[in-house]
């Protein structure tokens, strides 16, 4: 459990997050955030779901290791100006999110499904969030992003998509992702759990707020440029867009997707 917790990047295996998601490249920093906890969160709903028949102890783990990272990735997050390292908080507390339903294992229908879901939310959602950033890689303070709607209106926007479907914010996928995870939690016996989730998520707006205000701030005169559409921040940018759209695309065809997602898995 403690090497799959490494890998997701949660609590108390999560001190690599940060530093990678700010040190390393864009495109590296995105990959690191977001493949690995795919396999790593499968791979931990699929141990403890077999090692907790008949022992709801190991349920418990569960949920306090997701109370944890969800706490410590917020309130951590309050404190960065860097955006990188800012979404590295954030992915430690979207893994105590993601780990919600592995608390509810076994115990509710909705866990493995609410699980898959996510993941597949999370993917794309933060997929946008660093785009944004790899298309402004000279920008590596919040402040920068000052006047970033006036000058690049599509990727403001895009970035906007991003950070409120992290928060869960309805229509976009991360707001079924986080109302399922919470319903699995509450099925599993858990309600204390799912009460931390809507906490956790207004909590989180909070730190987002950050970086919404300069983004949407009338801009310095003094203040740097951002590049043009075209170029190296092309592919970017792009990227950006489809992500953030296929964010408002997952949420809103949530019902149909659910449906693929749970026959399959209770037959």
């Amino acid at each position: 459990l403690a090497g799959l917790l490494f890998k997701a990047g949660g609590v108390p295996f999560h001190f690599w997050v940060p530093d990678a998601a700010q040190g390393t490249g864009a495109t590296a920093a995105t990959f690191l955030t977001t493949v690995p906890k795919v396999g790593a969160l499968v791979a931990v709903y699929r141990l403890v779901a077999t090692v907790s028949a008949g022992d709801g102890s190991w349920l418990l783990v569960a949920a306090l290791l997701a109370t944890a990272s969800m706490v410590l990735g917020n309130l951590a997050a309050y404190w960065q100006t860097d955006p990188r390292r800012l979404l590295g908080w954030s992915t430690v507390a979207q893994v105590g999110f993601l780990l919600v339903p592995v608390a509810a294992a076994g115990r509710s229908d909705l866990a493995l499904p609410s699980l898959l879901f996510y993941l597949a939310a999370y993917a794309v959602t933060n997929v946008a969030a660093f785009a944004v950033t790899a298309a402004l890689p000279e920008h590596r303070e919040l402040a920068a992003y000052r006047g970033l709607a006036r000058a690049r209106p599509g990727l403001a926007l895009a970035l906007l998509v991003a950070l409120l479907g992290l928060v869960g914010t309805p229509p976009l996928a991360v707001f079924v992702g986080k109302l399922t995870t919470a319903t699995a939690a509450w099925d599993g016996g858990h309600g204390w759990l799912a009460l931390v989730v809507m906490l956790s998520s207004v909590l989180s707006l909070f730190y987002y707020l950050r970086w919404f205000g300069p983004v949407f701030a009338r801009p310095d005169r003094d203040a740097a440029g951002f590049p043009g559409r075209g170029g190296a921040a092309a592919w970017p940018a792009v990227t950006a867009g489809v992500a953030a759209v296929a964010s408002l695309v997952l949420g809103v065809l949530a019902g149909a997707l659910w449906a693929a997602l749970e026959g399959p898995l209770l037959m």
